[in-house]
């Protein structure tokens, strides 16, 4: 028996230590014409696979017009429920079952509901999950069902918000319509049901990752997130000025939310150590979080609810006592689906907080013992700087061999992408001596300060939890170009940076 892979949902990854392991997404589709034509993909996706044979192969089979049910000789199984047009909506979804040799079973689910999306179109959810069947079965996370992959090829794919459901990247142009659309992806308003990664320029035409490297991560993340690729830094400044600081930038990848904005920020450093480990995460991450957010759509479990219950009332006085009991089993297996996967979300939950969100080599739980931050990656910089110190100064303290070769392993650490846009945000925001004053009190405003007065100068002070910080004074009349200099070597003082960067 081969894993799962081409047209199948793919797996990866063992865990012994999980007994259930899943992967959902849901996304607007254009309105499909009739039933028969999603059935269609249905039967088409389990022809192309490798393993199915439950189409060829039917041992028993139920064709019943709301509620078919197919199964083969080896325990495979496809069943399918069709919800007419009613008060709760239109509907249809399938599962398919299949049992592999490693005691394993491998679920594929999922329900079109018609006009439940915005603007009348129709609302896809798909479902998969690695359950075991046996005690000490290695389980594996599915990926995403190469069903998937075909609705989208045939452009299924709908309007999610202000952008297309789709399975290439949106490279942004340099112009007006481009930057209103980055904006509404900081703010968290320009999709509602997938997320949006956000890859930040290094500079014209260069990512952190190669073009065809984030052609491949769209590809692998059709349906799942929208991969948005900004064109140059001067467009990642403007941006700066207009979300007040909320966007990445220089590489840096963001993950946003619908209704949120910024969530995660992934970046070449760390345990992140070249292009191809930063594209996985970028991948893994957006793939759990899609997986644990709201859903507006059905599932299976939902869709078998809502046709159990039309059908009871549909045929309460020809219901005979025996089939109304068969209807109520059916119903309470559907609820005890529920509850397994109300189960299993719980136990999973704490994947998506307890995932690493930077590339830094401290883990989250340290820096969330330590404070925040000034910006992302400062506690390593500053174990860099002092590990220099303590080496400048071993033989004072006569330090032994190994304490010298840690402390030099971490020396060698490169400074963090944070510092190296700080510095150059400083220089770019002490340049005018016009806009000094709220240029600076801008910036530092997003660095661990707040403006307490303003008269013939301006007062900023530490915010609540960055110790160590002194306060800042900024002149608000023009100063010459030497002042301008000053000015800013004074804050890089003050915020310990010019140690930083040696």
């Amino acid at each position: 028996m081969q894993r799962f892979s081409g047209t199948g949902s793919l797996g990866r990854g063992g865990r012994d230590d999980a007994v259930m392991t899943s992967f959902s997404t849901e996304f607007p589709v254009r309105p499909v014409a009739n039933s028969a034509t999603f059935l269609a993909q249905v039967i088409g996706w389990l022809r192309g696979t490798e393993y199915s044979t439950v189409l060829d192969d039917a041992d028993e089979k139920d064709l019943d017009a709301e509620a078919p049910v197919i199964r083969a000789r080896n325990g495979e199984e496809l069943r399918l429920r069709v919800l007419p047009a009613g008060a709760e909506g239109e509907a249809i979804g399938f599962r398919h079952d299949f049992p592999d040799r490693d005691g394993r079973l491998w679920r594929t689910e999922a329900v079109l509901r018609k006009g439940a999306a915005d603007d009348g179109q129709d609302l896809i959810r798909l479902r998969t999950q690695c359950i075991a069947q046996r005690s000490g079965a290695n389980l594996e996370t599915p990926r995403k069902p190469y069903l998937l992959k075909n609705l989208l090829r045939e452009t299924w794919g709908g309007r999610d918000g202000l952008l297309d459901v789709t399975d290439h990247p949106l490279w942004l142009g340099d112009d007006d319509a481009s930057m209103q659309l980055a904006e509404a992806i900081d703010a968290g308003t320009a999709s509602r049901h997938l997320p949006i990664l956000y890859v930040s320029a290094v500079n014209t035409g260069r990512w952190a990752l190669t073009r065809s490297e984030v052609e491949r991560l769209a590809f692998q993340l059709g349906g799942v997130a929208h991969v948005v690729v900004e064109p140059d830094r001067a467009f990642s400044f403007r941006l700066r000025d207009a979300s007040e600081g909320r966007n990445v930038y220089g590489g840096t990848i963001g993950l946003l939310l619908p209704g949120r904005g910024l969530s995660r920020k992934l970046y070449l450093g760390g345990h992140l150590s070249d292009p191809q480990s930063l594209q996985r995460a970028a991948q893994d991450l957006a793939c759990l979080i899609r997986s644990h957010m709201p859903a507006d759509g059905w599932d299976w479990t939902e869709l078998q609810e809502q046709a159990l219950r039309a059908q009871r009332e549909r045929r309460r006085s020809l219901l005979s006592q025996r089939e109304s009991e068969e209807l109520y089993e059916e119903e309470i297996t559907t609820l005890k689906d529920q509850i397994g996967q109300l189960k299993e979300q719980l136990a999973q939950a704490s994947l998506v907080d307890a995932s690493e969100p930077d590339g830094g080599i401290l883990p989250a739980d340290m820096v969330a013992r330590l404070g925040p931050e000034i910006y992302p990656g400062e506690f390593q910089d500053r174990l860099r700087a002092a590990a220099k110190v303590a080496r400048a100064r071993s033989e004072v303290e006569g330090l032994d061999a190994r304490t010298l070769a840690v402390l030099g392993a971490v020396e060698a650490l490169p400074a963090s992408d944070g510092l190296h846009e700080l510095l150059e945000d400083l220089k770019r925001a002490t340049k005018d001596p016009g806009r000094l004053a709220d240029q600076v009190t801008q910036l530092l405003g997003r660095h661990g300060y707040r403006e307490k007065s303003r008269n013939k100068h301006v007062r900023l002070e530490p915010q609540a939890g960055f110790v160590g910080l002194d306060a800042i004074t900024v002149p608000t009349t023009p100063s010459d170009t030497r002042g301008l200099t000053n000015m800013r070597k004074q804050v890089e003082r003050t915020l310990g940076l010019t140690r930083l960067a040696d």
